[in-house]
């Protein structure tokens, strides 16, 4: 038995900037720093990162370290690597440019440890350098007032607020506080929302280990935990401050790179097979605004022939698997394939 409540899985590149505010974050929580195991993995910092963790760890005995010696480039093999290292019956998720809210572990540990639900959820703030927006939730989309955010009331901002949201989100649906998701399949909704895996809090035995993508790890762990799982949405727990930062030096994930692209396209085309061994009907629901991202993505690369080639043959393996697409589903799809030649 773990002398534990939580146990926080938090991987590490680079981010030493930031990196003693998310720590903070951790030791400050009401829950009682005591009552938290935090499993840090430095994916080989070329900064400082790496001694400001020893220096965490040797003030905290209930934080432990681990080092690798080469950069795997993405957070999937830290947090698989950090969570054979954790002990305690219900894990949480942390990013080291981000903070928890004061009470992020205890509000998702009292939850989930009361009742027999397998995953709960809570929300998160995006924060930019002048605003705070809290996060999108199918069950209370109207906190998300996106208008207040100058910048996204012009150009693109305005194409996606005015049309592609509603497209993509529709209609705001009826909420609780507290919503119990007995099965996914009967509320696809909850599907709309982003991964985002540090406002969640999970049972120990639901851990599914991370697909070894760059990116797009995340909708597939998530995936794989609420096919599986009794869930409950806390609309009014904000758990993190989730930073929006565009200075492309914190991860691979901020660096528009083929690795990424094609990893992203082939993790979406899991997800669908996941949907599909599922038997989910509502694939549209889950993808389409992921496509949407993705398109932008692929404007933002320079790729050879060959790596087009890679990237359409991808999309149009994905086109083969993905029924039901509707008129939006098939135009972003066909978009993509055209951005790929």
């Amino acid at each position: 038995m773990s002398d534990y409540k939580v146990s926080i899985i938090m991987p590490v590149y680079n981010a030493e900037k930031f990196l003693r505010d998310t720590l903070d974050s951790i030791v400050n929580q009401s829950i009682g720093l005591e009552n938290l195991e935090v499993v840090i993995v430095n994916d080989a910092s070329t900064d400082s990162s790496g001694d400001i963790i020893d220096e965490y760890c040797a003030k905290y005995p209930n934080f432990n370290a681990i080092h690798l010696k080469e950069n795997v480039g993405a957070p999937h093999i830290p947090r698989n690597i950090a969570f054979r290292h954790t002990t305690a019956d219900y894990i949480m998720f942390l990013d080291a440019d981000d903070t928890y809210t004061p009470t992020a572990c205890e509000a998702l540990y009292n939850e989930i440890s009361s009742g027999d639900a397998d995953a709960v959820v809570g929300r998160y703030w995006r924060v930019y350098d002048d605003c705070r927006l809290i996060s999108y939730s199918p069950y209370d989309p109207k906190v998300n007032d996106i208008k207040v955010y100058p910048k996204f009331s012009r150009g693109l901002g305005f194409v996606w607020t005015r049309i592609l949201y509603p497209i993509l989100y529709g209609r705001p649906l009826e909420y609780s506080d507290r919503v119990v998701i007995d099965d996914v399949h009967e509320n696809p909704e909850i599907l709309k929302m982003l991964p985002a895996i540090w406002t969640k809090i999970i049972r120990r035995e639901k851990f599914a280990p991370f697909k070894e993508f760059t990116a797009g790890e995340d909708l597939n762990f998530v995936l794989d935990v609420f096919f599986n799982s009794k869930i409950v949405l806390l609309n009014s727990e904000v758990i993190v401050n989730y930073s929006m930062r565009f200075d492309g030096n914190l991860s691979i994930t901020k660096n528009v790179k083929f690795q990424l692209v094609i990893d992203t396209i082939r993790s979406y085309r899991t997800a669908i097979e996941k949907c599909n061994s599922e038997g989910f009907a509502d694939v549209s629901t889950m993808i389409n605004p992921f496509f949407v991202n993705y398109i932008n993505l692929l404007r933002q690369g320079d790729f050879d022939k060959s790596e087009k080639e890679m990237l359409y043959r991808e999309i149009s393996a994905i086109d083969k698997i993905y029924k039901k697409k509707g008129i939006m589903g098939w135009s972003l799809v066909n978009l993509i394939k055209i951005l790929s030649m």
